[in-house]
This record gives C-alpha cells, sequence and structure tokens, in this order.
C-alpha cells in the first residue's frame, strides 16, 4: 500500500473496524435484548454467544493463505478484505430471513458464517496494517480501530434497534449490510503494492516460532487477559430486564453510552500505550476494569437506579477502551514481521477464545451464584494474569525476530 499520510491509514483502518462493529453491535445488543426479551436465560445467551466467537477463534487457519497467497497487482490483503465484506453482507442477508425464536438452529448457523467472514476480514486488515503502519504510530492507529470497532457497535447495536422498531427487522438487517459495505470503498481506492508471499515452509516456520518461551508466554497472556467481560456478558441483559425491569430501550442506551465512551477512551489509550509504553497501558487498563467490577458487586442497593448504571457504565467504559486498544498495539508489538498475518491472527484467535469459555463458563455460573458474586469473580480473573506481563517485553521480542531469518 502507499505510504500515504497518518491521517489516510487512520482513517482507512478505523473504517474497516467500524465495518465490524457495526453487524457485531447488532448481535450483541439489539439481538441478544430481544432473545433477552423473549425470555432466554443466561445460559442459553451464552452458548449463542460462545457460537459468534468461535470463528473468531480459528483465525490463524486464513493466517497463512493471506500471508502466501499473492493476487499480483491486486495485492495480497485487499482481496481478501472485499471478499470477506462480500460474505458479510451476504450471510446477512439471509439471516434476515431466520427467525431466532423459531428456528434457533439455522439462525446460530447463520450466525457462525457472518462471525466467519467477519474474521476474514480482520485478518487481512490486521495484516495491512502490520505492512503498512509504522512502529511509532501503532499504539495511535489501534486506538482509531479500536475507536471504529466500538462506533460500529454504537450504530449497530442502539441505532439498529431503532430502525426495527420503526421499521421491522428485516429493514435493521438491510441497513446494517449497506453500513459494512461503505468502508469497502475505502479499500477499493487504496493502492498495495505485490508484496513478498511468506516462505513455502511457512507452517515450519510458524511452529519453530512458537518454541520460544517470549511467543508461548504471549499465546498463554492472549487466552486469559482481559477475560471478566466475557465471563460476566451472559448475565447482564437478563440481570437488567428480568432482574431489573429495565427497559430494552433504557438497556440499548446504556450500551451506547458504553460505546461512545469506550471509543474515545480508546484513542486516549492508544496514545497512552505509545507514551507509556504497551504493557502500563494494559496493566492500568486492567485494573481499572477489575476496580470497576469491585465496585458494582459492594453498590447492590444502587443497582435499580437507572443514573446510577448510566454513570457506572460510563465510568467503566474508558478503562475498556483503554485495555482494548493497548492489547492490539501489544500484540503487534509481538508479532513477527515475516509472519504478520498468521502470528498475529493466533493471537487474536486466543483472544477470542476468551469468549467462548467465557461465555459458556459465565452463563452456567450466572445461573448458580448472585449477579454480585459473577463480579467478584470477574475482578479476579481480570488480575491474575497480570504478571505474565513482566515476560512479555517488545523490545526483546524485536531484537530476536530481527535475529533470526524466516
Amino acid at each position: 500500500m502507499a505510504a500515504g499520510t497518518t491521517r489516510s491509514r487512520l482513517f482507512l483502518f478505523a473504517g474497516l473496524y467500524f465495518a465490524q462493529g457495526v453487524p457485531w453491535g447488532f448481535f450483541t445488543v439489539a439481538i441478544m435484548l430481544r432473545l433477552a426479551g423473549l425470555g432466554l436465560g443466561p445460559a442459553a445467551l451464552g452458548e449463542i454467544g460462545s457460537i459468534a466467537w468461535l470463528p473468531w477463534v480459528a483465525k490463524p487457519l486464513l493466517g497463512p493463505l493471506v500471508d502466501c497467497v499473492s493476487f499480483g497487482r491486486f495485492g495480497r490483503r485487499r482481496p481478501t478484505i472485499l471478499i470477506s465484506e462480500s460474505g458479510m453482507a451476504l450471510s446477512l442477508f439471509a439471516l434476515s430471513f431466520a427467525d431466532p425464536v423459531t428456528s434457533l438452529p439455522l439462525f446460530g448457523a447463520l450466525l457462525f458464517v457472518h462471525n466467519l467472514f467477519a474474521a476474514a476480514q480482520d485478518v487481512g486488515t490486521d495484516a495491512l496494517a502490520i505492512d503498512t503502519l509504522p512502529a511509532d504510530e501503532r499504539g495511535r492507529a489501534n486506538g482509531f480501530m479500536s475507536a471504529g470497532k466500538f462506533a460500529g457497535v454504537l450504530v449497530g447495536g442502539q441505532g439498529l434497534l431503532f430502525v426495527a422498531r420503526l421499521a421491522g427487522w428485516r429493514a435493521a438487517y438491510l441497513v446494517a449490510i449497506v453500513l459494512l459495505l461503505v468502508p469497502a470503498l475505502l479499500v477499493l481506492s487504496a493502492r498495495e503494492s505485490e508484496g513478498r508471499p511468506a516462505s513455502p515452509r511457512l507452517v515450519h516456520d510458524v511452529l519453530r516460532l512458537f518454541s520460544r518461551r517470549l511467543v508461548l508466554v504471549a499465546a498463554l497472556f492472549a487466552i486469559v487477559v482481559d477475560a471478566s467481560d466475557s465471563l460476566i456478558f451472559p448475565l447482564v441483559y437478563p440481570l437488567f430486564t428480568q432482574e431489573l425491569h429495565f427497559s430494552e430501550q433504557q438497556v440499548a442506551t446504556l450500551s451506547t453510552v458504553g460505546s461512545a465512551v469506550a471509543a474515545l477512551a480508546a484513542i486516549a489509550g492508544g496514545a497512552l500505550s505509545d507514551r507509556l509504553g504497551r504493557r502500563r497501558a494494559v496493566l492500568l487498563g486492567c485494573l481499572g476494569v477489575a476496580a470497576f467490577d469491585i465496585a458494582f458487586m459492594l453498590s447492590r442497593g444502587m443497582w435499580g437506579s437507572y443514573a446510577f448504571q448510566l454513570g457506572f457504565t460510563a465510568a467503566s467504559a474508558v478503562a475498556s477502551g483503554v485495555v482494548y486498544a493497548s492489547l492490539l498495539a501489544l500484540f503487534m508489538d509481538l508479532t513477527h514481521p515475516r509472519l504478520a498475518a498468521t502470528h498475529f491472527q493466533v493471537s487474536m484467535a486466543l483472544l477470542g477464545a476468551r469468549g467462548v469459555w467465557g461465555g459458556r463458563l459465565g452463563g452456567r455460573l450466572a445461573e448458580r451464584v448472585g449477579p454480585a458474586t459473577m463480579f467478584g469473580l470477574g475482578a479476579v480473573v481480570e488480575v491474575l494474569p497480570l504478571g505474565l506481563l513482566l515476560l512479555l517485553d517488545p523490545r526483546k521480542a524485536k531484537a530476536s525476530f530481527e535475529g533470526e531469518k524466516m
């Protein structure tokens, strides 16, 4: 891709992450609210959420294809992104005809297919970012990418819920399709060089890469870091709608506030990680998330106050936004540049695994213990992995990768 300007790079990657965020927000906010309103409990919602997360765990299977295949003058990354955007749109169109109540298995299958294409889009986008972004720009860029994702979640959640109420659910699906396809125009206008495909010995190189202690520690860290949100997510909508009796609109507004604040916090978090270093920014963000989990656990008497929920959602979203942007930048710094798509997607897939094990475990636990206990467990899960940060030095990783030929 042409060097371009910092502004053009930030705009491109923020737009592509926005395209991922719209359908994700539509599912995690609008659709999940609909299902919770129909009486589905935490265990059922946790199962559905884990189905959506599964394709993200499989992203490393797509990485070698993106690393090894070149499309000549069209580049290596752009074709993957454009094909994936088309698949996301077509699967959303099919989902608009599947009733999540009477045809839940079909709905789950189509949801899986949609997220498979979304995961492929993410593979191409992240590989293009690693190819294109200078090291000293990655923190800020990941802040804008994270903000684009949060903005997409906001529009896809609150915005499409409003469309569904106004014109029906099928209209909401069609609007989602239009919104996710708009950023594809940015990819069409971008220029990408042919680049040099990775070695045909890619599998051997990746296996050798994962024999290193630093890489293995990073993989373990990805599976467990910042997992409290996944653990707690299955109980949130049943808690708000079935126990606290907030309306769907009130819950959607909470999501809107959280997404808007997290988007701004992600921009700040990316810049913070450039200034303080990735590990310090991740540490501060995760400690903030844990502190808010504990604070929520101890303030049960105020849960029924909607004003409290609004304020708490906004405050806790700051920590979430900082963590999200800082983690992406950290794992980019820990990625071998010659194996960019494959190595980075292993890290992202392991991050996605949190949604699978966290959703399933959290849904089951939430039906056995109280919500306050769940938030306490979330704080413990958030803090425990942070000691691994001591072993994840991006400077040592860079020196090690530069000294090895692949």
